[in-house]
């Protein structure tokens, strides 16, 4: 080996170990971004959690037990429900929320648009462009 060649490789490790550095830092930044988006959407579900009436989601979640009557708390949570799932849902699509943390939570979304009482507030209140609440969410891939 030269000391031409010595030196071209002197010039050039620098650059690819750094370009390796650059590459594990924007991994781990987009790793920490999911996380952050992950604990900012599951508190804002244990916030609606806490308003949504205990009888109307344990009714939505066991469809054996008994329907509570309408009402406006209901009909609120169950919009801010369905507003902050599609908020989920466009970023997920957009690309800004992995597939793998999509999955995470797609199940449990399914599960509860499902529901006896989403279903009831859907038909009073869906986009005439949506039939059922779970439209975007099993358009997913």
């Amino acid at each position: 080996m030269t000391w031409l060649q010595i030196g071209a490789l002197a010039q050039v490790g620098p650059l690819v170990l750094g370009s390796v550095g650059i590459w594990v830092a924007l991994l781990n930044q987009l790793r920490q971004l999911n996380a952050q988006m992950f604990i900012e959407f599951s508190a804002r579900f244990q916030e609606l959690l806490r308003l949504f009436p205990t009888e109307a989601w344990l009714a939505n979640v066991n469809p054996s037990r008994p329907m509570p009557p309408r009402s406006q708390d209901v009909r609120d949570c169950t919009l801010y429900c369905i507003q902050l799932i599609a908020d989920v849902y466009h970023l997920h699509e957009a690309g800004y929320i992995t597939k793998r943390l999509w999955m995470l939570w797609e199940r449990e979304i399914k599960h509860t648009l499902s529901g006896p009482v989403f279903q009831r507030e859907w038909k009073i209140y869906r986009p005439s462009s949506l039939t059922t609440p779970t439209s975007f969410a099993t358009s997913a891939p």
